[in-house]
């Protein structure tokens, strides 16, 4: 429907704007069914988003509730056996706890792309680690990293699958994973910042475990220039006290 413009002396003319709200009423009436079914589909669209908003919401809800009640009792349960091996060393934690790490299995199995079945993977991999399991953590944190969402939280997966590849004497690997912490790089245009880049902690510990690879590697310029990197980068942390030092440990072991 075109309509002419109408200028201040034109809306001053009760017959104009008459006749031009007969001809948008007559538009509107010839094709009220499109006009019907374009509202419908809209509101049909944002009854559904919002639907499947709520739901997942309440998935999600009750997903983090089936986790964190299953790390209490694992928690809880924990410490009894803490408690029976300070008089029995030859007690074998993981097979003490089974039942509680299958409970913890099954909210991965019941909610596989959740959160909660993030959090689950990383909780069993620092239970294998803390064992000496490095393999079976290994496992648990690459599952980890597919559901990691956001920067923070795969930080931590990429820091843990560097350092059970370093324990498993895969140094080459490990480096890799702690160079995916340090190539993060946040860059500022105008009044813009894009990219992310890691707080000090992360970076250092990236760095301080590609040195502590390079050494193992018989590598002592590369793991020097490692941990100078962080003195460089954070020169008034305590961070960038261990740097130097370690750097001064390379040259003159």
């Amino acid at each position: 429907m075109t309509q002419p413009h109408l200028d201040r002396k034109g809306l001053k003319r009760p017959d104009v704007v008459l006749t031009e709200l007969r001809e948008g009423y007559r538009w509107v009436e010839n094709h009220i069914r499109s006009v019907v079914i374009i509202f419908a589909i809209l509101f049909g669209g944002l009854a559904v988003w919002t639907v499947g908003n709520h739901y997942m919401g309440q998935k999600e809800d009750k997903a983090l509730n089936s986790f964190y009640t299953t790390e209490k009792k694992l928690e809880k349960k924990r410490q009894e056996v803490d408690l029976k091996k300070s008089k029995d060393k030859n007690i074998n934690t993981l097979k003490e706890l089974h039942q509680e790490m299958a409970q913890m299995e099954s909210v991965m199995q019941e909610f596989p792309k959740s959160k909660a079945a993030f959090l689950s993977h990383l909780k069993l991999g620092d239970l294998f680690s803390e064992q000496k399991q490095y393999q079976e953590a290994l496992a648990q944190y690459e599952k980890a990293l597919k559901l990691s969402n956001g920067k923070f939280y795969k930080i931590i997966v990429l820091y843990n699958l560097g350092y059970m590849n370093e324990l498993l004497g895969q140094c080459d690997k490990a480096i890799e994973w702690f160079n995916q912490i340090t190539s993060y790089q946040k860059q500022r245009f105008l009044l813009w910042t894009f990219g992310y880049r890691p707080n000090a902690f992360w970076l250092s510990s990236a760095y301080f475990g590609i040195g502590r690879c390079y050494e193992k590697q018989k590598q002592p310029e590369a793991a020097k220039e490692a941990y100078l990197r962080v003195s460089d980068e954070f020169p008034a942390t305590v961070y960038a006290d261990q740097g130097r030092a370690f750097a001064e440990l390379v040259a003159r072991p």
